[in-house]
């Protein structure tokens, strides 16, 4: 019986009946050693005798073997892989050493495992428990949290007990349960269950000296009935300790050196070899002249089990204990006795950790067999595990390029892993020892992109052209990516004073004016003089060089080159181009399963989408990006995808979804990605215009910093904000200098909507004779290039004008198609503002039409109901959008009556635009 758990139990209790009704959820119990976590996750599992019980334990010993903990999990299951999609099939076919897939997606593995629950959840509910999980090996864990953050209606459960971790093992956002310590009248209660004969006064101090920790209550009495000392009766060492966790393992500590010499050795290799597979373990004993039946005292003690296929230790802590009391010199002989009993090539990878464990300083042997169980692990997909082995292989290395060059592999698998503090770390150390260009290079991405992600894009664009400069005159064609990328970067930045560095670097490259990156290279020249000066910067027309932008001579058709393409394209106005080049980039990204890299694709579809129009298209695409950056651990990514959701809401009318993400974006974006910051204020002004709120919308632009004032992004879409603001404010001389600069700017620019964008502003500034001819002329050229949403809003302000020059009736009508096109676009703020002005003009104006059924569905049932529509199974659905078939079907029920069909055969005939 569970002692002083019942309010847990009623939790997990309901959790298991949400499962049963198809819904799925995730819980991780945390508590101390000796809490109880594992009989509660044993109670649970009795409880749940109507469900599908996966179960699977952390060994620490295993914690550097990838998908160890997974393969026991799933193992009974993987017949069904061939029901996975293709890629996800591959993928843990390959972490579990069963096919070869190099350079797996991490997150592609979890998705597998989604996959796989869910077609098991489809015959029965499942129960997955796993214990110890804070020793999980990375991958497993990673691919789990990742199963269990996208868990929605497959009818699973995901139930975790883990010990408190200093380090950040990804449990953050997830709903946690502290295991308390037990109070006095439960620890009572279990001791007069386990220990009936104690005397009151003794059963006191035990419950004072357990601190209500239940494996402290139990061995403490079990000690005392054994004659041992107890805690609380002068003298006594164990007093003094802090923790009723440690009084535990020092009395388990006290009960081993009592046994025999040759009962503590087989202990100690048991406690090494870790798995508890009994043939390894007397293999290895045999080979130090130890016998089975050396386990016989510890067996009488209750320490271990053993039985005909393994040897398991009653409580982690006991093994804990046998090894950290251990000699050196004993670990030593145990660990390369287990190395020789693991010669079979099915144990390669455990050999080789027990060879650099039996190894003191350097040995070019065991560093090699390191690194191949490095390699082997980086090609399943197990970075974390490649990590681990890559380092561990540099600190057996003597000659000190070579140890860096593991040391960058190491570093390399730490960021592909998300251990991103651990990264920089290795790649620091790394740095340090010098190396040749390449190896130099490869540092400078991995502390870059660290970087950027965790620190500031300043900083990170200074790390990387470092290596662009140790590269410069080794590989043209490696730097001038990586001077590429440095643009990239230090665009996020609200001021990168080594770009100067940069261009001079660019223009001296001596890459042929057909190279494929050529015309990359020059835009991205130019995009560093806008960054440097901002709009006052003499610099020639983008929109011809980007035309010449193609880099798929070089294999690239993904990835940070190709985005950077389509972010160019809509940089020069190019917006439906940008968005049927990231369209494509976004396919063949979700096809092989590139988790990791979507939040950076998605931020450059959900922009196009937004600039063209498509915002419901911006709204989903925006809200997953969001989420699978949160997801992935990519939390300045999360903070630039906020502030574009922040301007998309802000179109929408989304009052409170515009404010939560714009503040979250600016604390976030707070001296990191400045230009996250920029469009997070641009949107909260963009929304108090869409509520005609003038002076408030004036005030948020001019609050913006000087220096973020400058930045490409500021510079080119505040404008017409600030023009509209200043101009219904009553204040135009506030945005007179703005006017100025950005008139100077389109003098040079072939670009429509550059030169709308003036026409737009000169209107709502300049004298009223002159704001017709500009009306118009905006006009005309938004609807060229197919800015409806611009459009829009310019043909609001020309109704506006022409109602306050008492033409009420020419107003009428670009006021009427306002309305019509705001409500096809979905701005419903925008719209209401239009029809406010419309019934000015003495016109009877209907009310707000009512939603259509899209406009009902959640962006993610959006997103679902649209590709159903086009035919796809529930599976490939599942497959693109990175949930579980059975996920896919639950939007589909909900979004059924929202839409007024009965089943997904009437999808094709709705207009879901």
């Amino acid at each position: 019986m569970l002692h002083g758990r019942a309010a847990e139990l009623a939790e997990v209790h309901g959790l298991l009946t949400e499962t049963r009704g198809g819904r799925s959820s995730l819980l991780v119990v945390q508590g101390e050693a000796g809490s109880g976590k594992t009989a509660l996750l044993r109670q649970v599992a009795a409880d749940a005798h109507d469900f599908r019980v996966l179960r699977c334990t952390g060994v620490e010993s295993e914690a550097e073997l990838p998908f160890a903990a997974l393969h026991l999990l799933l193992h009974d299951d993987l017949d069904r892989l061939d029901a996975l999609p293709g890629p996800q099939a591959g993928a843990l076919r390959a972490a579990f050493g069963l096919a070869d897939a190099p350079g797996v997606d991490r997150f592609l593995v979890g998705l597998a495992t989604l996959t796989l629950l869910s077609e098991i959840a489809a015959e029965v509910p499942v129960l997955c428990l796993v214990d110890d999980a804070q020793w999980l090996d990375r991958a497993s864990l990673d691919a789990l949290l990742f199963a269990g953050r996208r868990l929605g209606a497959e009818g699973v459960m995901l139930l975790l007990g883990a010990r408190p971790d200093d380090r950040d093992i990804g449990f953050s956002g997830l709903r946690v349960r502290q295991l308390p310590a037990l109070s006095d009248s439960a620890a009572a209660a279990l001791l007069a269950e386990r220990a009936p004969e104690l005397a009151p006064h003794l059963r006191d101090t035990l419950i004072a000296e357990a601190e209500g920790n239940p494996l402290a209550l139990i061995e403490l009495a079990a000690a005392l009935r054994a004659g041992d000392p107890v805690p609380g009766r002068p003298p006594t060492v164990t007093t003094a300790l802090s923790t009723a966790g440690r009084r535990v393992l020092d009395g388990f500590g006290v009960q081993t050196e009592r046994l025999p010499r040759e009962t503590r050795m087989a202990l100690l290799v048991a406690a090494a070899e870790g798995a508890g597979e009994l043939g390894v373990v007397v293999d290895a004993m045999a080979r130090i002249g130890l016998f089975p039946n050396d386990f016989g005292p510890a067996e009488t003690a209750g320490l271990v089990a053993v039985t005909n296929a393994a040897v398991t230790f009653r409580h982690p802590l006991i093994r804990s204990a046998v090894y950290g009391r251990s000699a050196v010199a004993d670990r030593i002989t145990v660990h390369r006795a287990l190395a020789d009993a693991l010669s079979a090539p099915e144990f390669v990878d455990r050999r080789a950790w027990h060879l650099a464990a039996a190894t003191i300083g350097f040995d070019e042997k065991a560093a090699d067999a390191m690194e191949a169980a490095a390699l082997r692990a980086d090609r399943r997909g197990g970075y974390a595990a490649g990590a681990a082995a890559h380092e561990r292989a540099a600190r057996l290395t003597a000659d000190p390029v070579l140890r860096g060059k593991r040391l960058a592999a190491a570093a390399m698998g730490a960021r592909d892993s998300g251990q991103l503090d651990l990264a920089a770390a290795l790649a620091e150390e790394a740095a340090t020892l010098g190396g040749d260009p390449p190896t130099l290079a490869r540092l400078a991405w991995v502390r870059a992109r660290v970087e950027f992600e965790r620190g500031t894009p300043r900083r990170a664009s200074g790390m990387l052209l470092e290596g662009a400069e140790a590269l410069y005159g080794f590989d043209q064609e490696e730097a001038a990516k990586m001077l590429i990328e440095v643009v990239r970067m230090a665009y996020f930045a609200d001021d990168a004073p080594h770009l100067g560095r940069v261009i001079d670097l660019i223009d001296n490259l001596s890459l042929a004016t057909d190279h494929p990156l050529a015309a990359m290279l020059a835009a991205s020249a130019i995009l560093a003089r806008l960054q440097c000066d901002g709009l006052t910067a003499r610099v020639p027309p983008l929109s011809d060089i980007v035309h010449r932008i193609d880099p798929t001579p070089l294999g690239v058709t993904i990835g940070n080159l190709a985005i950077h393409g389509a972010f160019l394209q809509m940089i020069v106005g190019e917006v439906d181009e940008g968005w049927a080049r990231t369209s494509r980039i976004l396919v063949e990204a979700r096809e092989r399963g590139m988790i990791g890299g979507l939040p950076h694709i998605l931020l450059q579809h959900a922009q196009a989408a937004l600039f063209s129009g498509r915002l419901q298209d911006a709204l989903r695409t925006a809200s997953e990006g969001v989420q699978v950056a949160e997801d992935t651990g990519q939390l300045n990514s999360a903070a630039n995808l906020r502030a574009v959701l922040a301007l998309i809401t802000a179109t929408t009318g989304d009052e409170d979804t515009c404010v939560t993400a714009a503040t979250s974006s600016i604390d976030r974006g707070a001296e990191r990605h400045s230009s996250s910051v920029a469009l997070a204020h641009l949107a909260l002004a963009t929304l108090e215009l869409s509520h005609g709120r003038y002076n408030a919308a004036l005030e948020r632009l001019s609050s913006v910093p000087t220096q973020l004032r400058r930045h490409p992004t500021f510079g080119l879409l505040s404008p017409p904000e600030w023009a509209e603001a200043a101009a219904r404010s009553g204040a135009g001389e506030r945005a007179a200098e703005m006017m100025a600069t950005y008139e100077r700017w389109a003098a040079g620019r072939d670009n429509p909507v550059v030169h709308a964008n003036v026409h737009r502003c000169r209107a709502l500034l300049g004298p009223d004779e002159e704001a017709e001819v500009n009306y118009l002329s905006a006009i005309r050229l938004y609807d060229e290039v197919n800015r409806p949403m611009a459009r829009a809003r310019t043909a609001l302000l020309y109704g506006e004008w022409l109602r306050r020059v008492r033409r009420r009736s020419d107003a009428r009508e670009p006021l009427r198609a306002a309305v019509r096109a705001f409500e096809q676009i979905g701005a419903r703020a925008w719209a209401e503002r239009a029809r406010t002005e419309l019934r000015a003009t003495g016109e009877s104006v209907a009310p707000a039409s009512q939603p259509r059924g899209q406009d009902q569905l959640t962006p993610q049932e959006l997103q679902v109901v649209r590709l159903a529509a086009t035919g796809l199974s529930n599976r490939d659905i599942g497959a693109q959008l990175f949930i579980s078939p059975r996920t896919v079907g639950y939007h589909l029920y909900k979004a059924f009556p929202k839409l007024g069909v009965a089943g997904r055969h009437e999808l094709a005939a709705l207009d879901l635009a």
